[in-house]
């Protein structure tokens, strides 16, 4: 029987990237909008992890480009740490817009008596900036952040950490992620994984494994447990 939501945040609790941001820091920096789609990335595991601060990730991301002297146009960009700060802030804010109608999907189930899990690849960055902001991280029943327990998906120890918390079989919960191998770390340790197309495919994908009579409801303003 199933137990348990959980959801991943980028692209499935959050709406789609706001991929103007990579033409604003291109206009920041000097550099293409490709380099930074690509570039980041190299870092990008570390930085989850919570083995960088975004600063740091971007300084490593500016070296690459620039070397060790300062970037172009450093008169108006300020220094190379100043120039780290906004890229990070424009890939940061890129991420902050909630689906209003997945979160309200995913609180219905947990007013039905499911568990509602956050299970994401998240830095301490964007946590402080927007954390609170977020409906459901603040009233799910388990939230892990890579950040905060130094593992990443699609690490094995990472979905354990989760299993863990919920304290129920694998086979209990329920997990959506906009990536493949996300979903195939999740099923290699036993969880329900689907990959996130949208919130209707959802809907039948959670449908299709769920027992059609749900727990008895509990108050829906009651917090995280």
């Amino acid at each position: 029987m199933i137990r348990a939501l959980a959801l991943d945040y980028g692209n499935v609790v959050s709406e789609s990237q706001d991929t103007g941001c990579y033409a604003r820091m291109a206009a920041l920096s000097g550099l293409s909008e490709a380099y930074f789609r690509e570039a980041f990335w190299r870092y990008r595991p570390a930085y989850d992890r919570g083995d960088l601060s975004g600063v740091e990730m971007y300084q490593a991301v500016l070296r690459e480009a620039f070397g060790g002297g300062e970037s172009p146009d450093s008169a108006e960009t300020g220094t190379r740490r100043e120039l780290a700060e906004a890229l990070l802030a424009e890939d940061l804010a890129s991420w902050r817009r909630v689906s209003r109608p997945v979160t309200e999907w995913a609180r219905s189930l947990q007013g039905q008596g499911y568990s509602l899990a956050i299970l994401s690849n998240m830095p301490h960055d964007f946590l402080e900036r927007y954390g609170d902001s977020i409906q459901l991280f603040r009233e799910a029943d388990v939230a892990v952040f890579s950040c905060q327990v130094s593992q990443i998906k699609p690490e094995r120890a990472i979905y354990e950490t989760l299993i863990r918390r919920l304290g129920m079989d694998p086979s209990e919960i329920v997990f959506f992620d906009d990536m493949e191998a996300n979903v195939a770390g999740a099923r290699e340790a036993g969880i329900n994984a689907f990959l996130w197309t949208g919130l209707d495919r959802a809907r039948e994908d959670w449908a299709s494994v769920t027992d059609p009579s749900p727990f008895s409801s509990r108050p829906m303003s009651e917090g995280p447990r």
